[in-house]
């Protein structure tokens, strides 16, 4: 089945600009062209581009991939018996084992903020309403409570200087309305 490249980029779930870029990198063959000069495109190539994809989301980098491709192009053109573990298999192993270590990384990076994260939230949720999450400063040293503040009226038990600065920009100069010019 022959398609064109916007059916290939919906096919595969990108725009048609990442085809081009994919076609430019080398990543992807130049395709045929039909009687008419427009690209066209197989079933092979969709499976490429989601490939592509696939292992940019896993981290990935595009030299990489072309690597893998190349890899994966060699290995398939050994005959049969010389498949088990040539040069080219432990080559794949190695970026494999490398990629994985980088994710293990980002894992254990995303866990340690999110426990931070959480820490943080569970501290704003049962904290007395007198310290300011931002600055630290506690009603004394900050301004005032404001008087009507509930958590139905939206207002801040605590005026926060840190968290209220664009909120007092916002009131001298309202959005829509235009700076004097000097």
């Amino acid at each position: 089945m022959d398609m064109h490249i916007g059916e290939l980029a919906r096919a595969a779930g990108v725009n048609i600009q990442t085809i081009r870029f994919y076609e430019r990198q080398a990543l992807l063959p130049k395709p045929t062209r039909n009687s008419s000069g427009y690209r066209s495109y197989e079933h092979k190539d969709v499976e490429r581009v989601t490939f592509i994809k696939r292992n940019q989301e896993l981290g990935f980098t595009l030299t990489e991939i072309k690597q893998l491709i190349q890899l994966h192009g060699s290995m398939a053109a050994l005959p049969k018996p010389l498949r088990r573990k040539p040069d080219q298999v432990r080559a794949i192993i190695s970026l494999g084992r490398e990629r994985l270590s980088v994710i293990d990384e980002k894992v254990s990076l995303l866990r340690a903020m999110r426990r931070e994260l959480s820490a943080v939230v569970d501290y704003l949720e049962n904290m007395s309403g007198t310290v300011c999450p931002v600055s630290g400063s506690s009603s004394a040293s900050a301004r005032k409570p404001v008087p009507s503040a509930t958590p139905e009226s939206g207002a801040s038990p605590v005026q926060c200087p840190v968290a209220n600065a664009d909120r007092s920009k916002r009131k001298s100069n309202p959005p829509g309305a235009r700076k004097k010019s000097s």
